[in-house]
């Protein structure tokens, strides 16, 4: 049996419970195996029943920490130093050597970028479609709405869409740490940030309706949905919660800025709501929570988020695709611009508004909230795009194409 090799960043819940998905529909053809360098989700691969090789140089807290704020595009982060991704390329492929891998399946980890060309093993990209290279070729008239709080909305909205696409298609954030470890191997460099999220193969985990593009370029699919079913059943404090009031469901992930999320926390003080806050993981020890928000640590979304009335969440892929998968109209709050355009797609389908991180009150939080609630043709689109969610299962396509393409 053939070896599959899945990399996530194990510091990132999302991914890690995305390649979790797609590893437990290919175990019956592959011999599914993971890697990664630490973090607080690693330990839910071995959970899952999969082999996980940790390699070196681990992440500790404060450099997971760093690379987060450097996603996010805020002070204080640190992304991959030349040394890191050298050495991160080099441990990957004596791995490679030891397991002979088909292929290797990644989210965003950008050193296998470097080992999979330079040990000539396909490379398996299965990723979000928004801030790829066909996301900003199909020219998406995003821009005018995401930057409407700011100067640039004296700029003509189609000028200002068109040359923004244009600037983030041939921008060079990232490349450098990548480029100096494929030169290390004596690879071509990657021109531009866009490379960065493209391999031999490419799937793209969204539907055509919120992507906003029918095709997609050769070596480019969707697959549709994948999304963290974490085991575990409903808390008893959760089915006991009166239902008297709105019921929230409140969740940032794991990659949540903690200052945005006691903050928007603190704006559901007073309100009339009961909220399921799966947030206790970012909070200070000593954080007491206003009296309606109940906290709790990870849990079974796709199981407690269809009982809410409503979502408040950031704009993390999987997060977006959960509520939309349960039905649940939700107001979303993205903490960097690929989250703030999955918040802006399902708002554009008519179930979803979108808040700034940077400008969101709780007054704008209380209005988003009371709209939702009262718009019944919300509710009826989130129904429609609960269908079409629900139609195509992303895991199920990646593990068809897995096998069609590396089975034995």
């Amino acid at each position: 049996m053939k070896t599959l090799l899945f990399a996530p960043e194990t510091l990132n819940i999302a991914e890690v419970t995305r390649m979790i998905e797609i590893a437990k529909t290919c175990r019956d053809w592959f011999n599914c195996e993971f890697f990664g360098y630490g973090g607080d989700y690693a330990h839910l691969i071995e959970e899952a029943g999969f082999p996980l090789h940790l390699l070196e140089p681990r992440v500790t807290p404060k450099r997971a920490d760093e690379l987060f704020k450097a996603d996010r595009m805020e002070a204080g982060g640190k992304f991959f130093t030349n040394a890191e991704m050298i050495t991160r390329a080099t441990n990957e492929m004596a791995l490679y050597q030891k397991l002979n891998p088909a292929a290797i399946v990644i989210g965003f980890t950008l050193s296998t970028l470097v080992s999979a060309p330079a040990a000539r093993i396909p490379l398996v990209y299965v990723l979000p479609f928004a801030l790829t290279r066909p996301f900003f070729e199909a020219n998406p008239q995003i821009w005018s709405k995401l930057f409407g709080h700011t100067p640039l909305r004296w700029l003509p909205a189609r000028w200002l869409n068109t040359t923004l696409n244009r600037l983030f298609l041939n921008a060079k954030l990232w490349t450098k740490p990548v480029n100096a470890a494929r030169a290390h191997f004596r690879l071509p460099p990657l021109r531009r940030t866009v490379d960065l999220f493209e391999g031999d193969h490419n799937l793209v985990t969204e539907i055509p309706e919120l992507a906003g593009v029918d095709t997609l370029p050769e070596n480019w699919q969707f697959v549709g949905p994948i999304f963290a079913r974490l085991g575990g059943d409903v808390p008893p404090e959760i089915e006991r919660l009166p239902r008297d009031r709105p019921l929230i469901y409140f969740a940032m992930g794991s990659s949540a800025n903690r200052d945005v999320l006691l903050k928007v926390t603190e704006m559901f003080r007073g309100l009339p709501y009961t909220i399921i806050a799966p947030i206790r993981p970012h909070l200070p020890a000593d954080y007491l929570p206003p009296e309606n928000v109940h906290v709790f640590g990870w849990l079974p979304a796709h199981k407690v988020n269809p009982l809410a009335d409503l979502a408040v969440i950031h704009g993390g892929q999987g997060t977006v695709q959960t509520a939309c998968w349960s039905g649940t109209p939700f107001v979303g709050i993205g903490l960097q611009p690929e989250q703030e355009f999955n918040v802006y797609a399902v708002e554009q389908f008519g179930c979803a508004i979108g808040l700034k991180k940077n400008g969101v009150t709780g007054e704008k939080l209380h209005l988003a909230i009371e709209k939702l609630l009262a718009d019944e043709g919300a509710r009826t689109q989130a129904k429609k795009l609960q269908e079409r969610m629900r139609a195509q299962d992303g895991a199920v396509e990646v593990g068809r194409f897995l096998k069609e393409r590396f089975g034995s």
